[in-house]
């Protein structure tokens, strides 16, 4: 309460939140306005918000331009500890001021362009698109970020502009990229070139941008610039050592014995983990596959699993489950996850643990679905250790292995390709030295005899 002049009393401001740490955001209830935090430039300036909800919260930022009061998401907050994509509290202040700074920009270009339209450079459309593509992501890993990443701004692609873009351009560009940073995540020793898939994947998301743009500038801008585009984006064919990196490095394949033993190390470092190794395993399907999966997708009396489509392609006709069948002693060890549950239910859930007490102190908090991949990367790189197998197995070694567990079986191409919700051209660009290498059994049956009998298998 305030003491007013004339004697009365009056109700003072509510005392502002602090939301600087996880502990304290922790403590106050959820609601849908953020609790505001002023980060600079005073009332009206840039204000960073924490939206606490039923689970765990997200940063919000605002800024005041001219009276326009402007909000964005920045991403979700790391009330559950540290994980990709989750921004602490200085990393938050660090985005909503970069973001801020940037609606300013746009508003003083739009004052430079009362007189007539300009034309954006490369890197201004690819920050417009990333962050359309950030807020259908919803906070996401988004692909666009990475293209960002590899276009800065002192880049010559990022500085001219579209009504002077060439291909030549573009294929400068291509040339000096290389990656920042190794598969462990720390900044590499000496930057390698980035693989055909990757150069690839970067070159779409450059093509929808410019594309969009140029649709949206088309008034002014040459006739050639469309051409130029669809040159300079255009898909790069895989070179030799890429196939030689997938043939040599990263198609891992597994035997059937230990696979069986990193079903059991999985168990036994993370019973819920386990469930979820078990399937990939049995499967093959893929993680984003296997998240997906409900009670009723587990088909006891048929000895099978209904496995949602892939996410993959353009295509936005949702496909069917497809009945991958399994065997019944797999069936029988996923049956404690179906006592007593709902049919809709997610079959797999995991422990969200939350920080209390101590620097080490971490509870169970509550039981959620899996999520994006990297709620893997510790359970597998422990599991990994356990099961004694190569440090640098790979969780999609499972999903190789299966496949060619099936090629070998004699099963049709056409077949295990369904199984997996893959193509058979897939199924043939990368595994076909395989089916040949390991199929010579089969081969072998039909070779030419000279002595007219069956043919004899060759000395090893």
């Amino acid at each position: 309460m305030a003491l007013r002049d004339d004697g009365s009393f009056t109700k003072s401001a509510p005392k502002p939140r602090s939301i600087d740490t996880a502990a304290k955001r922790s403590k106050l209830p959820a609601r849908k306005n953020p609790y505001w935090h002023g980060v600079s430039g005073g009332r009206g300036g840039v204000s960073l918000g924490y939206r606490k909800g039923a689970r765990s919260g997200v940063w919000v930022a605002k800024v005041v331009i001219e009276g326009e009061r402007v909000e964005e998401r920045l991403g979700p907050a790391d009330d559950d500890g540290p994980r990709d994509g989750a921004l602490s509290y200085p990393a938050a202040v660090a985005a909503a001021l970069e973001w801020s700074k940037r609606q300013v920009a746009v508003v003083e270009a739009g004052k430079g362009a009362e007189g007539g339209p300009t034309v954006p450079t490369v890197r201004a459309i690819i920050e417009a698109y990333s962050e359309r593509r950030m807020r259908v992501a919803a906070g996401a890993n988004c692909s666009s970020a990475h293209l960002l990443r590899h276009l800065p701004a002192d880049c010559e692609l990022g500085r001219v502009k579209l009504s002077h873009l060439t291909s030549k351009h573009i294929d400068d560009w291509i040339e000096k990229l290389a990656r920042a940073y190794g598969k462990d995540g720390q900044p590499a020793a000496v930057a390698p070139k980035l693989s055909t898939g990757t150069l690839n994947r970067l070159l779409n998301d450059l093509r929808a941008a410019l594309n969009g743009a140029v649709e949206k500038h088309r008034r002014q801008l040459p006739g050639h610039i469309p051409a130029e585009v669809k040159t300079g984006t255009r898909t790069r064919a895989k070179a030799r050592e890429d196939l030689e990196l997938v043939e040599g490095g990263r198609m891992q394949l597994l035997t059937d014995q230990q696979i069986r033993d990193i079903v059991e190390a999985a168990f036994s470092v993370d019973e819920d983990f386990g469930y979820l190794v078990l399937i990939a395993a049995s499967t093959g399907a893929r993680y984003s596959q296997i998240a997906r999966l409900t009670v009723a997708d587990i088909q006891v009396h048929r000895g099978r699993i209904l496995m949602p489509s892939s996410r993959k392609g353009r295509s936005r006709r949702v496909r069917p489950p497809a009945p991958v069948p399994v065997s019944f002693d797999v069936i029988e060890r996923l049956t404690p996850l179906l006592i007593g549950r709902g049919g809709q239910d997610r079959l797999l859930m995991r422990w969200v643990q939350k920080h209390v007490g101590g620097a080490e102190k971490w509870v169970n908090d509550h039981r959620r679905p899996w999520g994006a991949s990297y709620d893997v990367r510790h359970a597998w790189a422990k599991t990994v250790e356990a099961a004694g197998s190569p440090e640098d197995t790979i969780m999609y070694a499972l999903r190789h292995s299966s496949i060619v567990r099936g090629l070998i079986a004699g099963l049709p191409v056409r077949l295990v390709a369904a199984l997996h919700d893959t193509s058979i051209r897939m199924i043939e660009e990368h595994y076909s030295a395989y089916i040949v290498e390991m199929t010579e059994d089969l081969a072998r049956r039909h070779a030419l005899s000279i002595d007219g009998g069956p043919g004899v298998q060759a000395a090893e």
